[in-house]
């Protein structure tokens, strides 16, 4: 039997205490300024580095082999996203999550495209296997992971890795496969910026680095992100604009803000 999701609003009070706890991060982010180290894709590189340290985080994109280590050693959290497979990235990936795991460092998972090529699944698939703290991917790529068309899958996946799951797309789920939680803020243009997604993936390894409960964490993160596109896509008139607009609203996002416009949703399964 499998379950879907039915969908509650959650108590004002629940969405004030997530409002600020994200605001108390975003505060903790600036005062540490952690390190986040970040494999990602070809695309997302500058993006990536921009929206860290608009929130005050130090990105580092390395990917060098014989250096590896030691950046992620001194790192806060790593970021890891398959998007640009290629042969230095592919060498740097499992030595960097090692070191993460022995350093006892988050590392979080952006299987990009595993849906779109069998090897890549396999591939992804193998990463699974060194745990990573939290998943974000889209709908296609969870289901990918999972084998199996299923409307809960990013449920099942949480339950099957033990990871934090985020599946982002029109709305955000978060899942721990015991729990789960939609964010309802964001806009659609933000589907029109290139490497909006993956770099979601590191700015979860950024409230990380600060924040070790790993629900919560990617909650803020994406609340933040999601809260910061709806401001922002009212001021833009495009998809450029936008890009410039996200930057300096996630450089300003306070707990007013983040009060007046979060919107959670309760998610809880129950027997199709």
């Amino acid at each position: 039997m499998s379950t879907v999701f039915k969908v509650f609003d959650v108590e004002s009070q629940s969405n004030l205490d997530y409002a600020r706890s994200c605001a108390t991060m975003l505060s903790m982010i600036v005062q540490q300024k952690p390190r986040v180290q970040c494999i990602t894709n070809t695309a997302a590189m500058d993006f990536t580095s921009d929206i860290l340290l608009a929130v005050g985080a130090r990105p580092s994109l390395t990917m060098g082999i014989d250096e590896i280590r030691e950046f992620v050693a001194s790192s806060d959290a790593l970021s890891i996203n398959i998007g640009t497979l290629d042969a230095m990235r592919k060498a740097a990936i499992i030595p960097a999550i090692e070191t993460a795991n022995d350093y006892h460092r988050p590392w979080v998972l952006d299987p990009v495209s595993a849906h779109a090529s069998e090897k890549r699944c396999e591939y992804a698939r193998e990463l699974l296997e060194l745990k990573p703290t939290v998943i974000r991917g889209n709908i296609a790529e969870i289901k990918a992971l999972v084998g199996r068309d299923s409307p809960d899958a990013a449920w099942i996946l949480a339950q099957e890795t033990g990871a934090v799951v985020a599946q982002t797309g029109e709305a955000d789920i978060i899942t721990d496969g015991t729990k789960a939680l939609m964010i309802a803020n964001g806009d659609e243009m933000q589907t029109r910026v290139s490497a909006m997604g993956c770099a979601a993936t590191a700015f979860v390894a950024t409230f990380l680095a600060v924040n070790r409960r790993g629900f919560d964490a990617t909650v803020q993160a994406l609340l933040a992100l999601s809260v910061a596109g709806e401001i922002a896509a009212a001021k833009s008139e495009g998809p450029g604009s936008l890009h410039m607009h996200i930057l300096d609203t996630l450089y300003s996002l306070d707990k007013t803000l983040l009060e007046q416009r979060a919107h959670l949703l309760k998610c809880e399964e129950v027997a199709a």
